[in-house]
């Protein structure tokens, strides 16, 4: 039988190349997230109740159904469209539009959190509503929500786990591979568990510091 040892040298590349599936996917699925989270929080705070409908409707079927469905929804489900997707696609289309609806919320937080003087200040000063919005609100709003945004990142690169289903090759997937070849599940599945948490560790690092960073000049 196959030592732990050996198990670790064997699968340590293979687990290496996944990592970086999962980073290349997270980063740039997040990415959109983040603009959608903007996007989405914007329109529910807007006077046109159609936008806020939409958003709303968005943000509730996103967050109301499990994740694994909407996965297999756009990877299977489009083909019935003869839409047909590369897993990689699919899973970057997938964890971009589930990391929106919750970014839509902690931006929304953080809009509805800038004080409305700040508002009234910027549009005295002769600057529009959308550069009210971006040069004063938003900025300030990203501060509020720093630490809820360093979460949110831990919890995408988490979610990414379940992307293996569909066939993309990160980290899941090639510790699924090995435990179907040789019998070591616990410790294949404890080399997963090891490179999530090394991989989470920096973003949680960096979200303190930036907090800090923050706080200086609140």
């Amino acid at each position: 039988m196959t030592s732990a040892v050996q198990v670790v040298q064997l699968y340590s590349g293979s687990l290496a190349r996944g990592a970086v599936v999962t980073v290349e996917v997270t980063a740039a699925a997040t990415a959109v997230a983040l603009g959608i989270g903007v996007i989405g929080a914007a329109a529910r705070l807007a006077p046109l109740r159609p936008l806020v409908a939409l958003a709303t409707a968005y943000v509730e079927t996103v967050r109301g159904t499990p994740q694994i469905l909407q996965l297999f929804v756009i990877y299977f489900g489009l083909t019935q469209f003869h839409i047909i997707l590369h897993p990689m696609q699919a899973a970057f289309i997938w964890l971009a539009l589930y990391g929106g609806a919750y970014a839509v919320e902690i931006f929304r937080a953080g809009i509805a959190g800038v004080a409305g003087g700040q508002r009234e200040a910027a549009r005295a000063l002769g600057l529009s509503a959308g550069s009210t919005f971006r040069r004063v609100v938003l900025p300030q709003a990203v501060a509020v929500v720093l630490p809820a945004l360093t979460s949110f990142l831990v919890l995408q690169l988490k979610a990414s786990s379940l992307i293996y289903t569909i066939g993309v090759p990160d980290i899941m997937y090639r510790m699924r591979l090995g435990v179907n070849t040789i019998a070591q599940p616990l410790v294949l599945y404890g080399m997963a568990a090891v490179a999530y948490i090394l991989l989470n560790w920096p973003l949680t690092r960096l979200g303190a510091m930036l907090e800090r960073r923050v706080a200086l000049y609140r």
